[in-house]
């Protein structure tokens, strides 16, 4: 996503962000850096990482960009799309994000896996969707689930998964995993940025409380880490 930015402004935003994120974070020296088109860059000490253990017995992969070939690296943990709710400190503004995936054959999707690494606020939860198409943007939602489990932002390789009794997607339409808040949320997250292909682009998209226009989409790289499963 690309918002137009005075440069005064983001200068602000990021030196907030830097202070505010140093400020809250348990990990020690870690400090984070939001962009003026809503990317969080991390930095953070080397510490205690959760390998990570596939469990898709039976499940075909509809979509996924997890670097299952590299165990010590699934994703990027350093990068990613910023989460933030409506009372997330220093400034209030809310970020959500999205990304598109089109299935090459008709499925149901019983499994979503992202990786959204937590760093402050009191809330310590995120809303992740599956949503429909609507004109090249999200659109109607079509399952949701409340995620707690987020991992430390800055370290690798937790990932949040969950289930559905199944929703069918067709072969050749466009879908979109979202990633949100709720409306007295003051968390900041970051949902990290897959590493397996750093030159295509991929069709993600932004909302923001800064512009009031809704999502605006654009094609992204390297794209947020998430995976799509099913029969």
């Amino acid at each position: 996503m690309r918002y137009p930015c005075r440069v005064a402004m983001c200068v602000m935003v990021m030196l907030a962000a830097v202070n505010f994120m140093s400020a809250q974070t348990p990990l020690a020296a870690r400090s984070a850096v939001t962009t003026k088109d809503g990317k969080t860059i991390i930095t953070a000490p080397s510490g205690a990482n959760t390998s990570y253990v596939e469990e898709n017995a039976g499940m075909k992969a509809i979509f996924s960009n997890l670097a299952t070939e590299y165990p010590k690296g699934l994703y990027w943990c350093c990068e990613g799309a910023t989460i933030s709710g409506p009372k997330s400190l220093p400034l209030f503004i809310e970020w959500w994000h999205a990304a598109a995936f089109t299935p090459t054959s008709d499925a149901t999707v019983k499994k979503i896996v992202v990786s959204i690494g937590y760093l402050g606020g009191n809330v310590t939860s995120v809303i992740l969707s599956l949503n429909a198409d609507n004109g090249g943007i999200p659109g109607d939602e079509l399952v949701q689930w409340t995620v707690n489990d987020l991992g430390n932002a800055g370290t690798c390789c937790t990932v949040q998964t969950k289930s559905s009794s199944g929703v069918p997607v067709t072969a050749g339409q466009q879908y979109w995993i979202v990633v949100s808040t709720g409306p007295d949320s003051d968390v900041n997250a970051s949902w990290n940025v897959a590493d397996n292909d750093q030159i295509d682009n991929f069709l993600n998209a932004g909302l923001t409380s800064q512009n009031g226009n809704g999502w605006v989409s654009s094609p992204t790289s390297p794209n947020v880490v998430f995976a799509v499963l099913g029969q």
